[in-house]
């Protein structure tokens, strides 16, 4: 059967990511009817100028969608694009359930969320994925794509048919962003939630993590490696088996890389050589933006489910289990303090050797 043609697509949760894809894909094909449902202040912004503002590289444009904070707007869509913040997941998805038809539903969210999704969505519209590009909302309206990664989405169940798949693959390629499907994307999604369980650690220390984490020889070898290692400890305890991803997104090539600027001056090379114009981009995750505007964090969805799966399988997960708890104090003070670099290289080498 020939899944019918995508006319139109909302995005429910159209905040860094979910704006990105919406706002790209009614950028390069401004035929595509794109609704955007959205909350506060970037929701305001949106309604007011009627455009949201994509900012990359230096240039601006401004490109028009409809933003709404009714759910009956998505009725007939073909497509949702389903990009909210992982706590959200349960109550927003049973909110849409009863008036998404039969429109394909891909979940573009951190952590891993099909045992969520699975409860009300249908199964054989559901999709799962991962994007490695890096946005975020610079202010309400406006959104800054600081790096093209790749995206990869697949199948949640195996009621999904192989042409809805690569119907949704093409549709969100619209974007103009690198999109693939896999046949294993819960390798994926666990390859890029690897990924995140560091770059939520350099959060701790407010640190930029490629360019003052990872080529930081003290933080990388104490806290991001160690983090990482317990974590693919966890997953190999669980079963689960990591799935390569294309361009930077994999976490083995990262794992490989780390390694490898242990070799004796290397990492003051590659440090002096990426500084001024070559600098790698700052990424800005989303559990930092969360805390700056003291709200929630998925934290306990990213380092968390490595713990998670850790007491699942009888093993421990001690280092990832102290990103969540230093994360949830920092959620309850009014004032976010970050301790240094060094003080948390610190404590997390001593735990690691408390083990």
């Amino acid at each position: 059967m020939t899944p019918k043609p995508i006319k139109k697509i909302s995005i429910i949760g159209a905040g860094a990511i979910g704006a990105t894809f919406g706002g790209l894909i009614k950028h390069h094909h401004p035929d595509v009817e794109m609704v955007m449902f959205a909350r506060g202040a970037h929701l305001a912004a949106m309604q007011a100028q009627r455009h949201v503002t994509m900012c990359e590289a230096g240039n601006q444009v401004k490109i028009p969608v409809k933003a709404t904070s009714d759910p009956k707007d998505i009725v007939g869509s073909d497509l949702v694009l389903f990009t909210v913040k992982t706590q959200d997941t349960l109550k927003t998805a049973e909110l849409f359930a009863d008036i998404l038809g039969d429109a394909i539903f891909v979940s573009l969210q951190n952590g891993i969320n099909q045992r969520v999704l699975c409860k009300t969505i249908r199964t054989d519209r559901l999709l799962v994925g991962m994007t490695a590009t890096n946005m975020s909302i610079v202010q309400p309206g406006v959104i800054d794509v600081t790096r093209r990664g790749i995206s990869v989405i697949g199948a949640a169940s195996p009621d999904v048919p192989p042409s809805i798949v690569e119907q949704a693959r093409q549709t969100l390629s619209l974007s103009g962003l690198p999109v693939e499907s896999s046949e294993n994307i819960l390798g994926v999604q666990y390859n890029k939630l690897l990924f995140n369980t560091m770059g939520y650690a350099s959060v701790l220390s407010n640190t930029d993590f490629l360019n003052d984490g990872l080529l930081n020889r003290n933080w990388r070898t104490s806290v991001a490696l160690p983090v990482l290692d317990e974590g693919m400890r966890v997953l190999e305890a669980a079963g689960i088996t990591l799935q390569k991803a294309s361009g930077g997104s994999d976490v083995i090539r990262w794992r490989r890389l780390m390694r490898l600027l242990s070799t004796p001056g290397l990492d003051r090379i590659v440090r002096a050589i990426t500084r001024g114009p070559l600098s790698l981009p700052k990424l800005v995750f989303s559990v930092y933006q969360d805390l700056q505007r003291n709200r929630p964090t998925e934290i306990d969805f990213i380092n968390g489910e490595i713990v998670r799966l850790a007491n699942e399988c009888g093993v421990t997960a001690p280092l990832n289990a102290e990103v969540v708890r230093r994360i949830h104090e920092m959620e309850e003070s009014t004032h976010k303090s970050f301790q240094s670099r060094e003080e948390i290289a610190t404590a997390f080498r001593r735990l690691k050797e408390a083990e």
